[in-house]
């Protein structure tokens, strides 16, 4: 009997796995879900990077496998991608880049009034794809005003920023500025107690286990208005200075982004920042040049051409509206003579003897803008791509196929139309004071003050020399016995 004990044991444990006592399953089940949950761990860790590029993750996947090529590390890190992929992202991208350069180009042929309702749409999108980043619907089950006070600090934003634009347009409209006198006379303090009452509003809504989730709402929203809403409205500041200023930053962006993968995806091998894995220096530097002598050109063929460059005389003007205005004198060709060198080299080039050539001084400055789009701009990117990265998403969204989502194609244009708008302001608008202005404002005063500021004029063009003292005192004496 001990013989045949000790025969049976050994090949029990010569079966091992074809024992199927209850215990023996559980433990299985048990060791087998632990590799599902490891499985998925490493899968979710894969796609923590929110732009991964795809042949990294082919290598990683090859490697694991023990088939993988490992190749260069320091090689080509677009062009190492699945081809049949990458062509085909490639297709689907131009396709839907050509038909928003469309619709976008339809837009700005409407006039000023489509392209505000235009980037007030875009507000929205936008501001709605960041405020979803934060969401926690579980949370917000239990805060039922969390959402509503997000759309609630937009209106209050929306409201102060378009209803100082509307005031400015209605100006050309002087009935419907009479009815609306009171609430733009009032506006900044119509607009900060509409922001008070959500604030009250938010304060009485903090709950008890909820206050840390609720002050990082708060504070979110509060970056999102500024850096969404606050920063895209330079866009419609631009179209009231000419659509000239709305389209060419605009236009600067959407070039470099273009070239900047165009040169990347033939080219690109060394990696540029590490947020963003697929951005190259052949895409960062390419693009840059070719941003440059696009600006360059597309002034000098936009600089001749009022619906451009005139500061609209209404909101319905279209392209097709016959438009006059005077013409800053940035857009008006001017000679300038070239250096020595430049002549002499042109001379020995091309046998011709040129000593000046005619060009606008916008041109010049679009140099500078375009400089901007092409070196800091698409820093605005990296930092989109870093919000990714913290969230853990590949794109803000999917509403444009091959891009992502709105705010994927407009990362880069706030900033550049907060630098455009600082720049126009610094180095190119024409003052607005004028001697009817100065002198509608004197009249407003009282005679004293009258006095007071002729005589500190006169003392001003005194001490310049502009006047001599014999000059006024007729003058001055005439003013006092008015008054």
């Amino acid at each position: 009997m001990g013989r045949v004990s000790k025969k049976g044991s050994h090949s029990n444990i010569a079966a091992g796995s074809g024992d199927n006592s209850p215990a023996k399953l559980r433990n299985r089940k048990t060791a087998g879900s632990k590799i599902k949950d490891k499985q998925q761990q490493d899968v979710k860790g894969d796609s923590e990077d929110d732009e991964l590029d795809e042949d990294e993750s082919a290598e990683q996947g090859a490697a694991a496998n023990g088939s993988g090529n490992t190749g260069s590390v320091g090689g080509n890190i677009v062009a190492q991608e699945d081809s049949k992929k990458k062509w085909k992202n490639w297709r689907q991208r131009t396709t839907f880049t050509f038909l928003m350069i469309g619709g976008f180009l339809t837009v700005i042929a409407l006039g000023p009034l489509s392209i505000m309702l235009m980037v007030l749409c875009l507000q929205i999108m936008i501001y709605r794809e960041v405020i979803s980043l934060s969401s926690v619907p579980k949370k917000e089950r239990d805060l039922p005003w969390a959402r509503a006070m997000n759309a609630y600090f937009l209106i209050c934003t929306e409201y102060y920023l378009y209803g100082h634009n509307l005031h400015r347009a209605l100006k050309r409209h002087p009935w419907l500025e009479a009815h609306l006198q009171g609430v733009f006379a009032h506006h900044q303090f119509i607009s900060f107690s509409l922001y008070l009452i959500g604030f009250v509003w938010f304060v009485g809504t903090l709950r008890k286990g909820y206050y840390r989730f609720q002050m990082g709402q708060f504070a979110w929203t509060h970056m999102a208005l500024l850096l969404v809403v606050m920063q895209s409205q330079y866009m419609i500041e631009n179209i009231f200075e000419g659509i000239f200023w709305f389209l060419l930053p605009i236009a600067l962006v959407i070039v470099n982004d273009i070239f900047a993968y165009v040169f990347g995806f033939f080219f690109g091998r060394h990696r540029l920042i590490e947020l963003s894995p697929k951005k190259t220096w052949e895409g960062y530097i390419g693009g840059g040049l070719t941003t440059m002598a696009f600006g360059f050109l597309l002034t000098a063929l936009l600089s001749d051409w009022n619906f451009m460059r005139c500061p609209p005389p209404n909101l319905h003007m279209t392209v097709f509206s016959n438009v006059t205005c005077d013409v800053n004198p940035v857009f008006l060709p001017r000679p300038y003579r070239l250096p020595s060198a430049v002549t002499t080299l042109l001379a020995t080039l091309f046998g011709k003897h040129v000593t000046s050539v005619v060009i606008r001084p916008v041109q010049f400055h679009s140099l500078a803008i375009s400089a901007f789009a092409s070196l800091i701009a698409p820093f605005g990117g990296f930092f989109a791509s870093g919000v990714k990265r913290a969230f853990n998403i590949k794109d803000f969204g999917n509403s444009i196929p091959g891009h992502g989502g709105v705010t994927d194609r407009f990362d880069c244009q706030f900033i550049m139309a907060a630098f455009s708008h600082t720049y126009y302001v610094s180095f190119i608008r024409l003052s607005t004071v004028t001697v009817s202005s100065v002198f509608n404002s004197f009249l407003a005063m009282s005679a004293e003050r009258q006095v007071e500021l002729y005589q500190s004029i006169q003392e001003y063009l005194q001490t310049t020399g502009s006047i001599s003292a014999t000059d006024a005192p007729a003058a001055v004496a005439v003013a006092a016995a008015s008054v």
